[in-house]
């Protein structure tokens, strides 16, 4: 058994906490700029509409041209930065939009971008260090989020425990990566906008004690400030525990799973895979 799909309460619980957290991500990207640049927007502007034909194709050439560069030198910091934003960008081109409901959806091929995007942030971060460049870490701070919505999405739309595990694990990764991110941005450019999107993350994250250290941050540079961003975060904080909790509760029923399962002959456990990589595809719209 991989999930006690039909027993009416644990429908009802799963129902109430992927409600729940579909809704965090429908309100991250308007609040307090999350997910954009500053300033607010929308899940469209983030994406820059995607459309035509293959436009991701439109930046291989560049992508190929730094990936020859880090050939011949692995810590290029230049070559880096440009594949951060190439991949972006052609990560962005990987959205689809709905023509009936114009809800979006990432492609597998916009996914594996953004991932790849974040990817060349962590060893551009690593080559930094301090130095780090605030344009750099917002595209990453965004492709970080992209990727919460769309590992969210597929824990969301997945039936199965593992997956649902998975794909909750891989959000609070996104998330973290994103606050850190953020975190350069605050600590370069300090003001209390800037700290409050590194606690909104980390909050989100389920990790109150770096989202508090934020916040001293931002009280710091604002005091009178403090009790207002207080109560701005309040939802944040608690849909986080809701975050934790959720994968709490269904690593508890994967090792019931596992302790029932122990010893018994062929099938083996389908739980035992969890882990092994990112899901595939991406969640309905």
């Amino acid at each position: 058994m991989l999930f006690d799909l039909q027993s009416p309460r644990r429908r009802r619980v799963i129902r109430v906490t992927f409600g729940a957290l579909a809704a965090i991500f429908a309100i991250s990207f308007v609040f307090l700029g999350v997910g954009t640049g500053g300033g607010g927007g929308s899940i469209s502007d983030l994406f820059g509409g995607g459309g035509g034909a293959d436009p991701a194709s439109a930046f291989d050439d560049d992508i190929n041209a730094a990936q020859e560069k880090l050939a011949v030198n692995p810590n290029d910091i230049g070559s880096l930065a440009q594949l951060v934003t190439l991949h972006y960008q052609a990560g962005n081109a990987g959205v689809q939009v709905d023509q009936d409901t114009g809800q979006q959806s990432l492609t597998s091929e916009g996914k594996q971008h953004f991932e790849q995007s974040v990817d060349a942030w962590l060893k551009y971060r690593k080559q930094t260090g301090d130095q780090a460049s605030q344009g750099t870490a917002a595209i990453a701070y965004q492709a970080y989020y992209v990727l919460a919505q769309a590992d969210f999405s597929e824990a969301a739309s997945s039936t199965s425990a593992s997956e649902q595990l998975q794909g909750l694990q891989s959000t609070i990764a996104d998330l973290k990566g994103a606050a850190e991110a953020q975190r350069v941005i605050a600590t370069a450019q300090p003001t209390a906008p800037n700290w409050a999107k590194v606690a909104d993350a980390y909050f989100l994250a389920g990790d109150a004690e770096g989202a508090q250290e934020a916040i001293a941050e931002a009280t710091k540079l604002d005091p009178k400030a403090a009790g207002k961003l207080e109560q701005q975060l309040k939802g944040r904080r608690e849909q986080g525990e809701r975050f934790t909790k959720a994968i709490d509760q269904l690593t508890k029923q994967q090792q019931q799973v596992q302790s029932g399962a122990g010893g018994a002959a062929g099938g083996g456990n389908p739980l035992s895979d969890l882990g092994t990589g990112g899901l595939g595809g991406t969640g309905g719209p």
